[in-house]
Order: structure tokens, then sequence, then C-alpha cells
């Protein structure tokens, strides 16, 4: 059985990760406190000792606003961490696929899906940190392989750990009758964790390089969020969410992602809307 490495695995993602392939790898789930990914010193160490044959990096900090107020923080983590394990991968022959974002066309000053070719200039820290990592990963170890990942969601009712998703904050304004405002210029998709969990094992195999790795939206955020509520059967979501025409109103934020380059590998994913649907009526994982 293969040995696969999972950082970040007391996190959304990775936790999933670790529930949802128990059986088919024999797992590495080290703490922080058991590798600190932005010490090369110990990343080099437990490498050598654990020999794993894949390591899939989701340790990050996340919070947009967190490295914005702290960007060597984030730099230690999100660059730093992922380059010294790229190194590290390269050194024992381990796969390597790391997490990177869709925050990273955050600035692009066009509308439609966005490829992985288009040009890009973030605006924020993370989005900026995230294309770095890409970058010297890459320069580092051709053979990894960076997911950009959209904002992902999961039921409200997991027993895993919950992010502040997409259906979590409409049931949480639906059931404390509060208000939701959602912008009319942004445009993103949303992605079932679970099927990034299920389509990991053939991004482990995909060539060296960057993929856009989730669903795709043609619906600006305002109406995605009307649409998921009707979906999930919410109250009169015209009610308590309400279109915000100000915010990005001169510079539309685009985060759609094209994503033709995994297809081509057949990775498929729904798009954002059929993608919920799915996930209420047919979830993946039934616990």
């Amino acid at each position: 059985m293969k040995k696969m490495m999972i950082t970040g695995a007391s996190g959304f993602l990775g936790s999933r990760l670790a529930y949802y392939y128990k059986e088919q790898f024999e797992l590495l789930l080290p703490t922080h406190s058991q590798l600190n990914v932005s010490r090369e010193e110990a990343v080099m160490a437990y490498m050598t000792e654990h020999q794993p044959d894949v390591v899939v990096h989701c340790a990050a900090l996340s919070n947009t606003w967190y490295c914005q107020q702290h960007p060597e923080d984030s730099h230690k983590v999100n660059v730093q961490g992922t380059v010294k394990l790229a190194k590290a991968c390269k050194q024992v022959g381990a796969r390597y696929v790391f997490m990177s974002s869709d925050q990273v066309y955050n600035g692009t000053p066009r509308l439609g899906s966005l490829g992985e070719w288009d040009a890009m200039q973030p605006v924020n820290i993370y989005g900026q940190h995230k294309l770095e990592a890409e970058q010297r990963a890459l320069r580092n170890y051709p053979d990894a392989i960076g997911l950009r990942l959209t904002w992902m969601y999961d039921l409200p009712g997991s027993p895993l750990r919950l992010n502040s998703n997409l259906l979590v904050n409409l049931l949480k304004a639906s059931t404390e009758g509060t208000t939701l405002q959602a912008p009319t210029h942004e445009y993103r998709g949303v992605t079932d964790v679970w099927q990034v969990v299920a389509n990991m094992e053939r991004a482990i195999d995909l060539p060296g390089g960057i993929y856009n790795f989730g669903s795709a939206s043609a619906l600006n955020s305002y109406d995605l969020h009307l649409q998921a509520a009707r979906l999930m059967a919410l109250a009169e979501p015209e009610t308590w969410i309400h279109p915000d025409e100000e915010r990005y109103r001169d510079q539309p934020r685009n985060l759609t992602m094209d994503c033709q380059l995994i297809h081509g590998h057949g990775i498929h994913f729904p798009p954002s809307l059929e993608g919920i649907e799915r996930a209420l009526t047919h979830p993946i994982i039934r616990y």
C-alpha cells in the first residue's frame, strides 16, 4: 500500500481527504508540532524518515484578512512552506500535489472564464503569495502539481470540521433571521469539497503544472446566493438576501475559472449551481 502524506489534516480539506482515503493509502498525518513546513531541516528530516509516495499539501494560512494584516506569516507558510516541501519531495522522489487558489485571479481586469494561461495580477496578499508559491514550487520541482481551488463547501450537518462556506452561511442567516449582502459585480465558482476529494486520486497522476480545479459559474454572487438558498428550500430568500450593487462596481471581481485543461485529463466538476443541487440530493459521502 502506498503512503500518502497529508499536511493540514485537521483542516477543512485535509480532514476529508484523510477520511476518504483511509482505506486506499497508508496515511501520514503530521501535526504542526511534528512537521513545521516553514523549517527546511524539519521537512527534510520528516520526509527522509517516512518516505511518502505522495504528498498532498493542504496546510495554509487561508484567511485572506489575516494574510493581509500579517504578510510575513503568510509568506512563511503559504510560500516558503510550499517551496520547502517541493524540494523535499524532489529529493525523496515523492509525487507532490499542493493547493493554490482562485484568488490568484483577483484583480484580473476582464470578465468570463479565466484559464491557467491568462495574465494574473492578484490584488491581495493571499493571492500574491499563492501565485508566488506556484511559480517557485514548479521551478524547484517541475513535476509538482498545483491545484487552484475555489471557495469550497460541505453540507451544514457534516460531523467534520466546517468552514464559513456558502451553505453554512445561508442556513445561519435564515435560521437567525439576519440578512446577507451579496455583490452583483462579483463572479466566482463554488465547489463541493467532496468533489475535490474524490478527484484527488486522479490529480496525483497529472503531469506537472498548474490546474484550475473546481466548479465554474456564470452567475454573479447575488444570483448564486439566491438560487442556492432556493435549492436548500430556505424560506423567502429574496427577503433576506440583498443585492450589493456598489461593491466592485468600478472593477468587477472575477474569479471564475476555465477548467478545460483538467477536462482534457478526464477530471470534471459540475457547474456551481448543479454541484450544490447534487450535494443536497446525492451527496458523495453519507456518514
